[in-house]
């Protein structure tokens, strides 16, 4: 019996006839198998794909939302307009401190 591609047995179908009946069963409970651990692999990349898709389209829409608003704005909710795109990344609440992560060296404002 010869391998294929990642190391699974390949079954010719010479091989398969001459298979007794048990044998030909475990081959397809084994076949059934690796198609459905394929078939939840595709599927959990396509909602990881999905989820990702989600939260860059939220962080766009919260950043457009946070520019929008003028600077006293930003300022009753404790952040400055160069923390924005940081604050939104970190995923915090907008509360930040001096020591918080998304807090700029470069920003002049504070």
């Amino acid at each position: 019996m010869s391998h294929g591609h990642y190391g699974f047995p390949v079954i010719w179908p010479s091989n398969w006839q001459a298979l007794t009946p048990a044998q030909k069963g475990t081959w397809t409970r084994r076949f059934i198998r690796r198609a459905h651990r394929a078939r939840t692999r595709a599927i959990g990349r396509v909602l990881l794909g999905w989820t990702s898709y989600l939260r860059r389209r939220q962080n766009r829409r919260d950043l457009a939302t946070l520019s929008a608003m003028d600077d006293l704005m930003l300022r009753d909710i404790g952040v400055s307009r160069c923390e924005i795109r940081g604050a939104i990344q970190s995923g915090s609440d907008l509360k930040p401190t001096r020591s918080s992560p998304f807090e700029l060296t470069h920003c002049k404002e504070r």
